[in-house]
């Protein structure tokens, strides 16, 4: 009964009786002054498009594993659609992560709502990630990169007299996890109205490990929907995007809590014209996140509710003007105004959770105000530069807290040391980029760069206060380490130099073969690690073994290169043809202690098969062994592995593509090396909760064999 509505939806694609209709995608008319025809991500921009991404949906309904094969990026092992992505050793909250230009944070103590949590795979168009030397137009505080996604654009009818109406359905399957869902798009377009729905429902048991051991609290349930409508008049675009998600579920094998429900509902309204003078674009928006933890039937459930609820509210502005024939100009102001309350629920008749709620950030604000400016110019012989200076304000502010109880001083003593203290906070940040490219002649590209980016605290490392640790410190942990931290109401600012530089090798018409070397060196001035937490409360111990941590600020370094690179083999029945990358960074302390989950020496190799409508490829994924651990954390250390991935489509009549694979084909038994630990098997070690536990491993999932079906009308 529970997949009725799939199934009807599925069988609705073959009786439909709609004809599939030509279309254009929403641009604006030509620009009447001169254009600069340079790109103003200068070095190491990777753009993941739609045919690239078409290959990628069958295999997650996590929008952070499409950029799984870019050189550099890596992931922190979450829930079954909320990883959080990594770029050359910086995670998370250090990357500038926007969806449809909107900034979103990540509201749960744990990091279980990140920013690509809210857009599925199905409504994803492409993708930009770029390393290090971000354009300061992109967005500020964050010192790691960028990441911009954009979901399937809107269509408008190219003859007046013949409206659009089209859309797609595609059903899926993964097997292991008995993964199932469904993803429905559907376009309606005049000449000068647009109006889209994309849609997606999944749902996942828990999945299995190489072994065939069933890995616990990984099963999930997620829907998105949303709604885009767009109109235009002459040079004029006017947009909104409706969007609205429920997760009623989500486990966490890394962690001591699940996600109970999360639902959002956002709006975001745009503006871009098209004036004598330049461009000009507009974008305000509001997002609003109610978010519940608990334990789910794997743990123990109803033991431990968990509230919170956020609103991201904000507004862009920017105008981009041609001067000089080669020369572009680009300025903006922005504005993000965050909220956040997160309290932990009372539960009547509990000695330990009770009779207060728990608040663990009481009106939580934190708002950014930023202005920008950059340059592009295209220069005689060769070069083109990028420069660009952004200053932002960032004001933070939370209100007093309170404990489950007040006698006995574990909770009373921190909250009214933290409630005498002055909570507001203001950063002045200031981010400058420089870069230059040179093309020195057909067949090779030469990129340098430099960046200086900043990022304030997010709201839990600046004002978590609880120092006990066995509770309330394992509950402020989105590293999936089981560790319990607390956070420093003093902290400063990240300050990043990052030193960037591409050597881009290819054949003149670059359909041959490409090499790209992507050395870098990233400095962070008061980087935010953790030391052990000296607190003096009686209840500063964890109850499994691990860690009571505290934020401070410390200096940091980290190194590395990335290398991608592709070449044609031939035609033999077909197209043959090699990708490869390979991706290497360290990451130190200042007193010379590694820093954690960086990822370990990484390489992916490719042989795709193309023959008209049908495309192959086998893929090998090899890690070496993670034994650069950070000690403080007491991090464990992970094997190596190899892994092989065997994927196939078939595309038939314009209107069909079908869509089958094996990955792990040879069923491996791994760790994943930023997986983080198991939370039950961990427990399971000591049931005597005497801190005796041995920590144990996320098991990394075996092989699954995965089919979908995709059908426009």
């Amino acid at each position: 009964m529970k997949y009725k509505k799939i199934n009807l939806m599925l069988a609705c694609l073959f009786f439909s009786e709609y004809t599939y209709a030509e279309e254009i995608e929403i641009q604006l008319r030509p620009i009447k002054v001169p254009a600069v025809s340079l790109k103003s991500n200068l070095l190491t921009g990777d753009k993941v498009a739609d045919d690239n991404l078409a290959n990628r949906r069958l295999l997650t309904n996590d929008s952070a594993q499409l950029l799984e094969g870019i050189a550099g990026v890596s992931f922190y092992t979450g829930g079954g659609v909320s990883s959080l992505p990594v770029i050359d050793g910086l995670a998370d909250d250090r990357i500038n992560i926007k969806v449809d230009g909107v900034t979103i944070t990540s509201a749960c103590p744990n990091h279980m709502n990140p920013a690509l949590s809210y857009i599925d795979p199905s409504s994803t168009k492409s993708i930009d990630v770029i390393a290090g030397v971000t354009p300061v137009s992109k967005g500020g505080d964050s010192i790691a990169g960028s990441i911009i996604i954009e979901s399937k654009p809107l269509v408008f009818a190219a003859d007046p007299n013949k409206p659009i109406f089209n859309g797609s359905v595609s059903g899926f399957y993964r097997s292991n996890g008995d993964v199932r869902g469904v993803n429905t798009q559907l376009n309606y377009a005049t000449e000068n109205f647009s109006a889209q729905y994309l849609g997606s429902i999944v749902e996942s048991n828990n999945y299995k490990d190489g072994n065939g051991n069933t890995v616990t609290s990984t099963e999930y349930k997620s829907q998105n929907n949303l709604i885009k409508l767009a109109t235009r008049s002459g040079e004029h675009l006017f947009g909104l995007n409706v969007g609205w998600q429920d997760i009623p579920y989500q486990a966490y094998a890394n962690q001591a809590m699940d996600m109970t429900n999360n639902k959002s509902l956002s709006f975001n309204a745009n503006y871009k014209g098209d004036y004598d003078w330049g461009i000009f674009e507009a974008r305000a928006y509001r997002q609003r996140v109610n978010h519940k933890m608990d334990m789910l039937s794997d743990k123990q459930p109803g033991q431990m509710p968990m509230d919170t609820k956020a609103v991201d509210l904000g507004y862009s502005l920017s105008a981009e003007i041609p001067f000089l024939e080669t020369n572009k100009l680009k300025i903006g102001h922005e504005y993000h105004k965050y909220t956040l309350d997160d309290w932990w629920p009372a539960i009547p008749g509990s000695m330990m959770m009770g009779p207060n709620d728990f608040w663990n950030i009481r009106d939580g604000k934190r708002d950014r105000l930023a202005i920008f400016g950059e340059v592009d110019s295209k220069w005689t012989g060769g070069w083109s530069t990028n420069i660009g200076a952004r200053l932002e304000r960032v004001t933070m502010d939370t209100g007093n807290v309170q404990g489950y109880y007040d006698v006995g001083g574990v909770y009373k003593d921190d909250a009214d040391a933290f409630n005498a203290k002055n909570h507001k906070r203001v950063d002045h940040n200031l981010d400058l980029t420089a870069a230059a490219r040179y093309e020195a002649n057909a067949n090779s590209i030469f990129d340098f760069g430099y960046a200086r980016k900043t990022r304030s605290p997010n709201m839990h490392e600046r004002y978590t206060w609880s120092n006990e640790a066995m509770m309330a410190g394992l509950m402020n942990n989105w590293f999936g380490d089981l560790n319990s931290y607390v956070g420093n109401i003093d902290l400063k600012p990240e300050v990043a130099h990052t030193f960037r530089a591409t050597a881009k090798l290819h054949d003149s018409e670059q359909s041959d073969w490409i090499f790209k070397l992507s050395p870098f060196y990233t400095f962070v001035n008061d980087y935010i690690n953790v030391v052990p937490n000296d607190s003096s409360n009686m209840m500063n111990m964890s109850m499994i073994g691990r860690k009571s941590l505290k934020f401070v600020n410390h200096d940091a370094h980290l190194y590395g290169a990335d290398i991608s690179m592709s070449k044609h083999l031939g035609n033999l029945n077909g197209s043959w043809g090699t990708t490869a990358v390979l991706s290497f960074v360290r990451g130190k302390d200042e007193d010379g202690s590694n820093l954690y989950n960086i990822m370990p020496l990484n390489a992916r190799i490719t042989l795709d098969h193309t023959l008209g409508g049908w495309g192959n490829s086998l893929e090998l994924v090899v890690v070496d062994a993670k034994d650069k651990l950070d000690s403080v954390r007491d991090e464990q250390k992970t094997s190596g592995y190899a892994l092989l991935n065997f994927r196939t489509n078939y595309k038939f009549h314009d209107r069909f593509r079908l869509d089958a694979g094996i990955e792990n084909l040879l069923d491996k038994n791994y760790n994943y090396p930023l997986g983080g630990l198991d939370y039950l098997k961990t427990v399971a070690t000591d049931p005597s909760g005497m801190g005796m536990n041995q920590p144990v491993l996320v098991n990394a999932m075996g092989r699954s064999v995965n089919v979908g079906l995709t059908v426009k009308f």
